[in-house]
Parts: C-alpha cells; structure tokens; sequence
C-alpha cells in the first residue's frame, strides 16, 4: 500500500493495541539538572493517559468509531479508565481488568515552555500473551493501530489485522529503548505505516537528518515513514511511483533519490501556536488526526495536514487527552485558518 491509499467510507472500526495509564502532572519553573530540586507549582492533577489509550480517545472525540485493547488492575484507577474511554466513545470490550492488578501510572513535569519530563511507575498497561489478542478484536476493523506493546503480541496482532485485510500502523514511541534493532526492524517492515518522531527515528537508524533516516527505513522494506517534526510540521516519506497530484496549501509533495529508488515525500508545515501550554500528547492527537484521514480516504498530504491541526489545538490546553479537539473544534479550526 503506498502514501495515497485510504479507507473507503466511514464503516470500519480503528482497532488500538497498546497502554493506559493514569498520569500524575504538575507544573513547574523549569526542569531540574541532575541533583537539582524544583517544587511542583499550583495542584497536581490526575489525568486518563497512556500514548496508545489517548489515541483511541482522540479518534473517538473526533467523532470516529475506535477500540482500545489493553489491561488495566482492578482498583480505583482502573474504573477511571475504563470511564474516561466510555466518555469519549471508545469501545472498551476488550480492556481487561486483572484481578489483585495495580493499574498503571506515570508522573509528568511540565515546564513554563511546555517541556516536559515522564516517569513511569510500572503496572497493568498491555497485554502479556499472543493469544490474548483474538480475531474478534478485529471485527468491522479497517486500521489496527500498534503502539507500545511486547514484540511477540505486535507479531499476533499483525498477522490478525493482515487475515481481517487491515491497515496496520505502528507507532513504537517508548518501546525504541527497550527493544533490540532486529526486533524492531522485523516489526516496522511488517506494518503499512510507521508513526516516528523525529527523535524516536534518529534512535531507529543511527541517522542524524531525518530525511536520511526516513531512506533508510524505506530501504529496509518499509512502506510509508510517517515522521512529526514539531514545530517544522510533518512528513510521510513513501515508496512507489511519483505522482504529481497537488495536496492542500501548506502541504507539498517531492520526489527523492534515483530512478531504482525513488519515493515521494509529502510535508505539511506545522500551525503557528504563539500559546503553546503543554506539549504532552501532541504527537498522540496527531495521530488521531492523521489515523482518521485514512479512515476518511484523505490523501497523504491532506492527512498530514489534519494530525498538524490536532496537534496545534493540543498544545493550547493542559493534558493530553482533555487537551484533543472534538470533530467540531477541529472542523472550526481549519476553517479558520482556510479564511
């Protein structure tokens, strides 16, 4: 599948393999150095997070049917889970609640600029087996969305999503620490889509332009390198023949390399955002964003386009996922800028 391939109609299901948590998060002047003390500024807040959970939240506060398929324990944290999903719309059928379970949590420091630092505490967040994940996971799916997850269940999932005739995107994000290089390599070329920030993909190939590192995956059998770049916007570099078919203004499509190697490469420049509040979970809505243009059969670079929007409107508020937009927030955010 190339750069240009969407989903037909609005009847499929987005499917999201990954982790939930709650996150713990306070402000603060700055970030400390080593052996360095700072106080938390104001309350600390208790919030719904985990990457892969608030991307199934944001495609569901978008307006789109999505899945969340995790763990979480059997304590106070996990109800709150379990209701933040049901409150944005996200089938939670198959988010496991283990008994005698901690659930998952993480704390998060966020400075003036909207830095950040994170600190997982560990807990029930994914799941542990193959088996785990079924075919009945997958019906009415049109895309399976694998974020943070063991090797051997992302194989499981794979191999499911291909039976079902799926999109499989694979966004590693944390698991690029963790993971040995041939795993990993084995995992991004099975997937039509590879979700990378540009530092997550400089860890992946060792390459320090991210146009070098996109090549790289694309000559190591990758389909379609997705790569977000902050406040320089997005990219979706993508094997194939060259096509010339014009994206929406902001966004441009190029070709790269020789003839034996050629792939296309569509930018869309980022929003300007002069209130930037919080970047945590920016890269998760714009996935949401970007996941719900394939489901609405965008283009590459209308799709680029849509996760930049999502993120833009993230960084305004505090939180990662109180922070994504809803269908009508995204809707009246680029009409805006269209004006």
């Amino acid at each position: 599948m190339d750069g240009t391939d969407g989903v037909d109609g609005l009847d499929g299901v987005v499917v999201c393999l990954g982790a939930c948590a709650i996150d713990m998060m306070f402000t603060v002047d700055r970030l400390p150095e080593p052996d360095e003390m700072v106080f938390a500024e104001g309350e600390v807040g208790f919030f719904a997070g985990g990457s892969t959970a608030n991307i199934a939240a944001g495609i569901g506060r978008l307006g789109y049917p999505s899945r969340f398929v995790g763990r979480t324990g059997d304590d106070e944290n996990g109800r709150k889970l379990r209701q933040a999903f049901e409150s944005d719309g996200v089938d939670v059928r198959w988010l496991s609640e283990i008994k005698g379970g901690r659930t998952a949590q993480t704390i998060i420091a966020v400075d003036r600029a909207g830095e950040r630092v994170i600190y997982s505490l560990g807990g029930e967040a994914i799941l542990q087996e193959p088996h785990e994940f079924t075919g009945a996971i997958m019906e009415n799916a049109k895309i399976l969305y694998i974020g943070e997850v063991l090797p051997d269940v992302a194989l499981e999932a794979i191999r499911v999503a291909r039976a079902h005739g799926a999109i499989v995107i694979y966004g590693p994000g944390g698991g690029i620490s963790w993971m040995d290089k041939a795993t990993l390599n084995r995992l991004i070329k099975s997937c039509d889509y590879v979700v990378l920030s540009r530092g997550e993909l400089s860890s992946v190939t060792s390459c320090r332009s991210h146009t070098e590192g996109a090549s790289r995956l694309l000559e190591w059998g990758v389909g379609n390198v997705v790569v977000t770049l902050g406040s320089e916007g997005s990219e979706c570099h993508s094997r194939g023949n060259i096509v010339t078919t014009p994206g929406p203004e902001g966004s441009e499509c190029h070709s790269r390399g020789r003839d034996s190697c050629r792939h296309r490469v569509f930018r869309a420049s980022a929003f300007c955002v002069p209130d930037v509040i919080d970047t945590t979970g920016a890269g998760d809505s714009f996935a949401s964003g970007f996941i719900t243009g394939l489901l609405e059969g965008m283009d590459m670079a209308e799709c680029l386009v849509r996760g930049n929007a999502c993120a833009a409107l993230a960084i305004r508020k505090v939180g990662a996922r109180e922070a994504m937009p809803t269908g009508e927030e995204l809707k009246e955010f680029l009409r805006n800028v269209e004006l």
